[in-house]
C-alpha cells in the first residue's frame, strides 16, 4: 500500500474524531454559558496570594469527571489565585481573570482527583463556589450568563506544590465564608465524599 494510501486512510480515520471533539467542545460551552462570575475584581484586605499554582479543572459538586466550561476557567495551566476578605480571583494563563465574590464562595477542601488530573490522596485544593444567575443584560452579574440559566454548585480544582501552601489556602478561605460553622462542616462532607469517589 502506497504512503498515499495510508495518508488518506489516516486522515478519513482521525479529521471526524478530531471534528466530533471541536463539535462536543463547543456544545459544552454553549451549554455552561449561564454559569456566571463576579465582574469586578475583590479589593478588600489581601489574605493569601499564590502568584504559581496548577489549575486542574472545574466540576459540578458531586460529578468530578464533568468539566464545566467556565468563561476563564476552561482550560487547565499555571495560574495565579488571590484570596481578599471580600473574595476570590483567579487568572489562568492565556485566559481572561475570574473573580469569584465573598457572597459566591462555599467553601474548601481537598481530592485525589478531577477530570484533568489525579495525584496523591487529597493532594488538589477545591474551591466550592456558586454560579450567580444573571441579573439582567449587560449587568456585571450577567457577564457570560444565558438568560435562563440557573446558580450551578461548582468545585474548582488546584495543585499547589507546597502543601504548605495548600493549608495556607484553606485557612484562609475558611476565614471569610460566611457561616464558619456550616462551612467547616461542609468541607468534611467534601472531604469525605471525593475520597469515597476517587478510590
Amino acid at each position: 500500500m502506497s504512503k498515499y494510501a495510508l495518508a488518506l486512510i489516516f486522515g478519513a480515520l482521525v479529521i471526524p474524531l478530531f471534528a466530533a471533539m471541536w463539535f462536543a467542545w463547543r456544545a459544552r460551552a454553549r451549554r455552561d454559558a449561564g454559569v456566571g462570575t463576579a465582574g469586578e475584581a475583590p479589593r478588600g484586605e489581601l489574605l493569601a496570594e499564590f502568584p504559581r499554582v496548577g489549575y486542574v479543572s472545574t466540576t459540578p459538586v458531586g460529578e468530578p469527571l464533568v468539566r464545566v466550561a467556565v468563561r476563564g476557567l476552561r482550560y487547565r495551566g499555571p495560574a495565579s489565585l488571590s484570596v481578599r476578605r471580600d473574595g476570590v480571583s483567579i487568572a489562568v494563563a492565556g485566559e481572561e481573570p475570574v473573580h469569584l465574590g465573598r457572597g459566591q464562595l462555599r467553601g474548601a477542601g481537598s481530592a485525589r482527583a478531577r477530570v484533568g488530573k489525579a495525584v496523591e490522596r487529597d493532594g488538589l485544593a477545591l474551591l466550592r463556589w456558586e454560579s450567580l444567575a444573571p441579573a439582567g443584560p449587560g449587568t456585571a452579574a450577567s457577564r457570560g450568563a444565558a438568560a435562563g440559566s440557573e446558580p450551578r454548585s461548582l468545585e474548582s480544582s488546584f495543585r499547589f506544590a507546597d502543601p504548605a501552601e495548600h493549608r495556607a489556602f484553606e485557612e484562609a478561605i475558611a476565614e471569610i465564608v460566611p457561616g464558619d460553622g456550616a462551612a467547616a462542616a461542609d468541607r468534611t462532607q467534601t472531604n469525605e465524599h471525593t475520597t469515597q469517589e476517587d478510590a
